[in-house]
């Protein structure tokens, strides 16, 4: 017995509006798809945009804030003690009794010693070095004692370039010496601490290491 066939099954017609309703959702998906992906390019294209913007920006402005500093720093005016003598180091060296020679070659000095000694100090070299390296000297009359442990406890209050010597030169009181600057003072106070914060290192040609020993 023959068996029937399948009925083949029927295709639809291109104008058939079930069809159309496909083909249109299917296009419709790839125009949102193509519209999804325009869109995502062009937001990375922005934030590709915005950063280099930024970056134009912030490299001028960080460039700019570095000179404004460094202008503050190095154009600021440097603080004056007053009745401080402005004096050339030579001259203060010498007329505390030590003998320089006439040219002073620096790159020959000793390097600085700084701290509280119980004696002057030793060359007129090693107190130019010490003043050309930015340390303040405070000098004393020899044998005053109270003078000198208030010095000790000054210079104790700073961690470098302070030297406190006593001297056969000062006969009462305290003479603040630095790089071109000395003033006298009667007794250890504020004002002398003044001194010191105003003159170390600030105006010397050079700044070698002078941690305080002794």
């Amino acid at each position: 017995m023959a068996q029937d066939k399948p009925a083949k099954k029927r295709r639809r017609s291109r104008s058939d509006p079930a069809r159309r309703e496909a083909a249109a959702r299917r296009e419709e998906a790839r125009r949102r798809a193509a519209e999804e992906r325009r869109r995502a390019e062009e937001a990375a294209e922005r934030r590709t945009k915005i950063r280099k913007a930024v970056r134009r920006a912030i490299v001028p402005t960080v460039i700019g804030i570095g000179v404004v500093v460094a202008a503050i720093f190095l154009f600021r005016p440097q603080r004056e003690i007053p009745g401080a003598e402005v004096v050339n180091a030579r001259t203060i060296v010498t007329e505390l009794g030590y003998e320089l020679p006439a040219e002073i070659d620096a790159a020959g000095l000793p390097a600085p010693a700084c701290g509280v000694l119980d004696q002057p100090i030793s060359t007129a070299a090693l107190a130019y070095s010490d003043l050309y390296n930015g340390a303040v000297i405070l000098w004393h009359a020899i044998g005053d004692e109270a003078t000198a442990n208030a010095l000790a406890a000054l210079a104790a209050d700073f961690p470098s370039h302070v030297v406190v010597s006593p001297s056969p030169a000062v006969t009462d009181g305290i003479l603040a010496t630095a790089w071109d600057r000395r003033k006298a003072y009667e007794q250890v106070g504020d004002e002398l601490t003044e001194f010191v914060e105003a003159y170390r290192l600030s105006r010397a040609p050079k700044h070698a290491d002078c941690d305080l020993a002794g």
